[in-house]
């Protein structure tokens, strides 16, 4: 069984809010799993990435970017030579050399990097004289990254819901202030299986004139096989 609780009901004369924080365990989806990344895996928008992020895979949304910084010191002939997919336009190439000039120091190469439309795509990049021919010794660096639609939300449409009403066990009651009245109400229970979630968007009040009806709706993925 998965616990839940305080879930805060804040009452301004006839103004409801509800905030609800559940906690829910792990799921086990029945279906395939094609390592395909979605929403909830993207990384934000503006999100620097370094040497480090070599042969990783991120996930981003159409229209959000990305900052690429890698070591360069051009004044050794070496340079990164950086390839993009059509899915992927540069927005920014700069070189940013160090705070203090010195003779021969290095610096780091950045670009500013942008989606532009939805797909599976690899961002490459060769560290290499530029009159040398590729030898298969020189520094490299790759990206996979998926671009998904931004019309996406975290739960796809087609996914099929088993939908519910939380079960509450106790119920405390606080006053906040008393002009204007401000109530606070926190509901105590537990939720079936560790799939099982409180529905934010269809959590229904309905005014009763000397009080508040308020009903906790759940909802469960219908295809996943959950844990208790």
């Amino acid at each position: 069984m998965t616990r839940y609780t305080r879930m805060g009901i804040l009452v301004l004369i006839t103004i409801v809010a509800v905030t609800v924080a559940a906690f829910s365990m792990g799921c086990t989806d029945t279906g395939t799993n094609d390592d395909t990344l979605d929403v909830d895996d993207t990384v934000a928008s503006g999100t620097v990435f370094s040497e480090e992020a070599n042969s990783s895979e991120i996930s981003l949304k159409v229209g959000d970017s990305i900052v690429l910084k890698l070591n360069e010191n051009p004044s050794t002939g070496y340079s990164w030579d950086l390839s993009l997919p059509e899915g992927i336009v540069l927005v920014k190439d700069e070189f940013v050399g160090p705070d203090e000039p010195m003779p021969g120091a290095g610096g780091v190469h950045e670009w500013t990097l942008k989606a532009v439309s939805e797909g599976n795509y690899q961002i490459n990049a060769i560290y290499k004289r530029s009159w040398e021919n590729v030898t298969g010794e020189e520094d490299t660096f790759s990206m996979d990254v998926v671009v998904l639609d931004d019309t996406l939300a975290s739960d796809d449409n087609d996914v099929e819901y088993v939908v519910g009403t939380a079960v509450v066990d106790d119920i405390q009651i606080m006053v906040m202030e008393s002009f204007p009245l401000q109530i606070s109400v926190t509901a105590i229970g537990n939720l079936p299986d560790g799939c099982t979630t409180i529905d934010m968007e269809n959590i229904e009040v309905v005014n009763t004139g000397n009080g508040f009806d308020i009903a906790l709706k759940t909802k469960r993925p219908k295809d996943l096989a959950c844990t208790d």
